[in-house]
């Protein structure tokens, strides 16, 4: 089954110039994690609005074999595990695909 979640900003994180090393760091792992499970064949999607922090947000689409590993996928997600990000999730049908 095909899932989709979307990100969101903490508040306290819309300014990057109050990230630490550490929330940066977060945040490169959060961007590897996707970048290799896209590479493998289980994230399909991987994007974001240009919108500012606040009104912005992510999505992923994503294979999972059901709801619980879908929700253990997201909350296994660096930024959401460490607050960074909030992120709900849903199953996604695809109808059209230039893929």
């Amino acid at each position: 089954m095909d899932y989709i979640y979307v990100l969101k900003f903490n508040p306290d994180y819309y300014d990057e110039d109050v990230w630490t090393d550490e929330v940066n760091q977060i945040i490169d792992a959060h961007f590897q994690r996707l970048k290799s499970d896209y590479e493998k064949g289980k994230v399909i999607h991987v994007g974001r609005t240009e919108n500012p922090k606040d009104e912005g947000f992510g999505l992923v689409i994503y294979h999972a074999d059901d709801d619980q590993d879908a929700k253990h996928y997201m909350e296994n997600d660096p930024a959401i595990k460490n607050k960074i990000m909030t992120g709900t999730y849903q199953r996604y049908k695809v109808v059209f695909n230039h893929g």
